[in-house]
């Protein structure tokens, strides 16, 4: 049996929700003169690329489309690298260890699918100490919406792995992350507490609890330590 585990980026494997958030919506206000609202569950595509469409179609802006998705992406990640630079950036705790443990487990196949886009969200996997370097990568740089990056995310994952994958579970923080997942038929594991949800963790620092509440068999993985 093989395993797809999918994770998302901001507060999944990182703590960035809110510098994320900061530096984003600081960037939509200093090209466009926008405000984004704090509550992001009222757009219809939850991603950096959705997040702006709307915003250019709620405001009558599509002449200066390309020219804003291009601004708003250069301001972001120097904001973001300046933040990162001033306060650094920490994974969620067991997250580097989970990754680089489920490289070692047989029945596992990985990929990164985050609504952030690609550049930004390798930058704060860098900085918080990530090495990703060969694992499926798909983001709002591919597609617009949570479910079809992810659906690309499997897709890469399959031609990638040459193999069919019998479950495809997605780590997630989000309620948007749980929406896309059903859409999806795929399987959800909430990280955190902001989605209720019946397989949820708190971190990552068990692999092996993970493993034994998504139903895989140690022996089908390394003995962790």
């Amino acid at each position: 049996m093989k395993n797809l585990f999918m994770l998302d980026v901001d507060g999944t494997l990182v703590n960035s929700c809110h510098m994320d958030h900061e530096c984003f919506s600081e960037a939509i206000f200093a090209v466009t003169g926008l405000t984004v609202p704090d509550d992001w569950g009222g757009y219809t595509n939850i991603t950096d690329a959705g997040i702006i469409e709307e915003l250019i179609d709620k405001n009558d802006l599509k002449k200066e489309k390309i020219t804003i998705f291009r601004e708003v992406k250069r301001v972001f990640m120097q904001k973001l690298a300046h933040a990162i630079a001033e306060n650094g950036m920490t994974p969620i705790p067991g997250a580097v260890e989970f990754i680089n443990e489920m490289r070692q487990v047989p029945s596992v196949a990985l990929a990164i699918a985050t609504g952030g886009w690609e550049e930004t969200a390798r930058m704060k996997l860098k900085a918080a100490g990530f090495n990703v370097d060969g694992i499926v990568f798909s983001s709002c740089s591919d597609a617009m919406s949570r479910s079809e990056v992810m659906a690309l995310a499997a897709f890469r994952a399959k031609q990638d792995y040459g193999v069919q994958f019998d479950r495809r579970i997605y780590f997630g923080d989000g309620v948007w992350d749980k929406q896309a997942t059903q859409s999806l038929d795929y399987e959800f594991v909430a990280v955190g507490d902001k989605v209720e949800h019946h397989t949820r963790i708190n971190d990552f620092v068990n692999p092996r609890a993970i493993l034994g509440r998504l139903g895989i068999e140690e022996t089908d993985a390394v003995k962790f330590a």
